[in-house]
């Protein structure tokens, strides 16, 4: 192969395409995974979309990961949050039938950590432990 007038090997053309199409593919692998957990918002209570019958569950992740947490308020009258307030983690208030997400990093060292719903956080409060 010819490029501007010099020859080229072909085993220079392969390594210059996986050598370029590694740097592009770089920020896609080096990049880390974010989790995604689905909450309810019903009965004054938060519920992992899957499991309807335990309130304000305990959730687990491993530390160092990043997390997705989807909130869907189904309390029909009232607006609903999502808070880690030592991680500095929140949504906004949500209303009725709205859904919106939070993304964190969780803290390299393991321990456990309290998520709430700032207006209902008397009722409305569980744990995220981190192992």
């Amino acid at each position: 192969m010819s490029i501007f007038g010099r020859t080229i090997s072909g085993r220079a053309v392969v390594a210059l395409a996986l050598l370029m199409l590694l740097v592009a593919l770089l920020p896609a692998l080096s990049s880390t995974p974010t989790r995604e957990i689905t909450l309810v918002a019903r009965g004054m209570a938060f519920y992992l979309q899957d499991d309807l019958r335990t309130a304000n569950p305990t959730l687990e992740v491993k530390a160092g990961e990043r997390v997705r947490i989807v909130l869907h308020n189904r309390d029909r009258g009232i607006t609903h949050d999502f808070a880690v307030p030592a991680l500095d983690a929140a949504l906004d208030a949500i209303h009725w039938n709205e859904t919106d997400t939070v993304v964190f990093d969780v803290p390299e060292t393991p321990g456990t950590y309290e998520y709430v719903c700032r207006p209902h956080q008397l009722m409305m409060r569980g744990t995220i432990h981190v192992r």
